[in-house]
């Protein structure tokens, strides 16, 4: 794909177009290549796909918690511009670009610290983009990055000048509202060589604590600042979007974003100057990605008809909302393995979990274990769970949540569930689901050692419990499992595994060649998984987002695997 005169020109006539056009906006959503290819195929309604910012070094960002909620729909964020690097998501874009002719427009988000390194970015991703988004906004990148550029008018001129003659590509520069006269800074970027404008990014950075400890909540080792987005920043959003077209003239494109919600507000901003319309935060209060094609498409018949039904479709509870929750009883299995007992219940499903927060520390989401009392399974191996296990009785946890989806279910007589460690914390309540349903269950449940072995009284009154120690041997319980079960076709049973990706991939390989269909065999996939709200698109499997959806999928979902022979488990267990 090369950027020309012809492609330029349709474009810029698409996106001047007097049609009401709405927008991805970089960071929600749309931030893996699979998202993108799914809203595409799924939500016609969007015709501008936005990117999240690639740097040309890959970016681990911030740790968790990188959003808060502190009111419902209103959001401060510190990612910390997350990215996988120049090369590899060029690599990604070019995949996708050579796979599927995207019907939407491709705007590529670049973030920078100096003009070299736009250019650099510039050069590469030209090839894949129809628009090239410069990040000259946010604000709690550090550095020389976002809003350190975006907030003077000469630095805008003079880094889009330079970029400017080295790419014949649609440059928009992404502004920053943290600044008294952003329409001069929009007409220094379009007189240097813009071709258009998007606004804005988030309002701030500010610091926002959570109440029962007064303690920061998000990460960023930058002071634990955050910008704010959605409902709170939408006045301002029209109001810096209307001092831009007032400063740039009608001829200028505006993607314009920050706060909108429903019909009347995307017409409030096209009012306002916008050409095209971003949503992102919104999408956060959507229930589930199922439902956010029919939230768009509500959203085109409202601003035709005249309608509010979009609205009608967003929670309007807080998502993520911490609660304190005291320790009653710590038991200890081991130095590395222990079982978290604490004060209250939370309501939940089977595989629905919950993330426990540590202010100054961090968050982590684990599966819930048991209700009334509260359990989680923790086990020592990184930063935050050391910080768990300092905890005593009496301590105070924060948390919040309940996320995720119930696991599938389906007529198959039989159960099985095959759990290798802390996975083990999803059965109980699992086991009760399926027992409800009339099945006859068993758990396989693989540990390192016999003192690991948790949950068994809770997990026996629904269901056969088999836990089988390792002994040396990894994997042993998949050995134990093909003994009883290589007698028998598998055809009548549905499975459910549960644990590391090596142990589910063999457990799978396994249970295909005992005869089980496909399409019943489920695997939980432990992606990785940030903000529980569908927002980063970190959890993203198969365009799935796990974290909303759930993290059971079918093998049929996940894509076909070889059958192993049974007799030889022991020969495939993971070492």
């Amino acid at each position: 794909m090369e950027f020309t005169e012809n492609r330029q020109r349709k474009v810029l006539r698409i996106l001047k177009d007097s049609r009401v056009k709405l927008a991805t906006v970089s960071g929600i959503l749309t931030t893996k290549i699979n998202l993108i290819e799914w809203v595409d195929n799924n939500i016609p309604e969007i015709e501008l796909i936005t990117t999240k910012s690639y740097q040309v070094k890959p970016n681990s960002g911030n740790r968790e918690p990188i959003i808060v909620e502190q009111n419902s729909g209103c959001y401060g964020n510190a990612v910390g511009l997350k990215n996988p690097g120049m090369q590899k998501g060029l690599e990604e874009l070019i995949r996708l670009r050579n796979r599927h002719e995207l019907r939407a427009l491709l705007n590529v988000s670049l973030s920078a610290d100096s003009i070299e390194d736009f250019i650099l970015l510039v050069k590469g991703f030209e090839q894949v983009a129809d628009l090239l988004e410069l990040n000259f906004s946010c604000p709690h990148a550090g550095g020389r990055y976002g809003s350190v550029i975006g907030s003077d008018p000469a630095t805008v001129k003079e880094f889009i000048s330079e970029i400017r003659k080295n790419t014949h590509g649609l440059l928009f520069a992404k502004l920053t509202p943290n600044v008294a006269n952003i329409g001069n800074i929009a007409l220094a970027a379009v007189q240097a060589g813009a071709d258009g404008i998007s606004a804005i990014n988030t309002v701030g950075p500010e610091v926002f604590r959570e109440p029962y400890t007064g303690q920061p909540v998000l990460y960023n080792p930058d002071g634990h600042k955050g910008g704010k987005s959605g409902l709170w920043i939408r006045e301002t959003a029209l109001q810096k979007v209307r001092e831009i077209r007032q400063a740039v003239g009608e001829a200028v494109p505006i993607i314009g974003m920050g706060g909108i919600t429903s019909a009347a507000d995307v017409l409030n901003m096209k009012e306002a100057g916008a050409d095209v319309v971003g949503l992102g935060s919104v999408i956060i209060r959507v229930p589930s990605q199922e439902i956010l094609p029919h939230y768009f498409y509500s959203l085109k018949r409202d601003i035709e008809d005249n309608t509010n039904l979009a609205e009608e479709l967003l929670s309007k509870q807080r998502k993520m909302e911490y609660k304190p929750y005291k320790i009653e009883h710590i038991e200890e299995k081991n130095e590395y393995l222990r079982i978290l007992s604490l004060e209250g219940s939370i309501d939940y499903s089977s595989s629905q979990y919950a993330f426990l927060f540590i202010p100054g520390i961090g968050e982590k989401p684990f599966s819930i274990a048991g209700t009334s009392p509260l359990k989680f399974i923790i086990r020592k191996k990184g930063i935050f769970t050391n910080s768990l296990f300092t905890l005593r009785k009496g301590d105070t946890l924060l948390i919040r949540g309940v996320y995720g989806a119930d696991s599938p279910s389906n007529e198959k007589p039989k159960a099985c569930v095959v759990a290798g460690g802390t996975g083990i914390a999803v059965a109980p309540r699992l086991v009760e689901k399926l027992h409800s349903q009339g099945k006859e269950v068993t758990v396989y449940c693989g540990v390192t050692s016999k003192e690991e072995i948790v949950l068994g009284k809770e997990i026996s009154k629904y269901a056969t419990f088999v836990p089988v120690a390792d002994n040396g041997i990894k994997g042993r319980v998949l050995d134990v499992m093909v003994e009883e079960l290589a007698c028998r076709s598998a055809a009548d049973t549905c499975f459910y595994n549960i644990g590391p990706e090596q142990f589910m991939k063999i457990a799978m390989e396994i249970e295909v060649s005992l005869g089980a269909d496909p399409l019943y065999i489920y695997a939980s996939l432990e992606t990785e998984t940030m903000c529980g709200i569908g927002a980063c698109g970190s959890c993203e499997c198969k365009g799935r987002l796990l974290c909303k959806e759930g993290t059971f999928l079918s093998l049929m979902e996940i894509g076909g695997i070889e059958a192993k022979q049974p007799v030889n488990a022991k020969q495939t267990a993971p070492v």
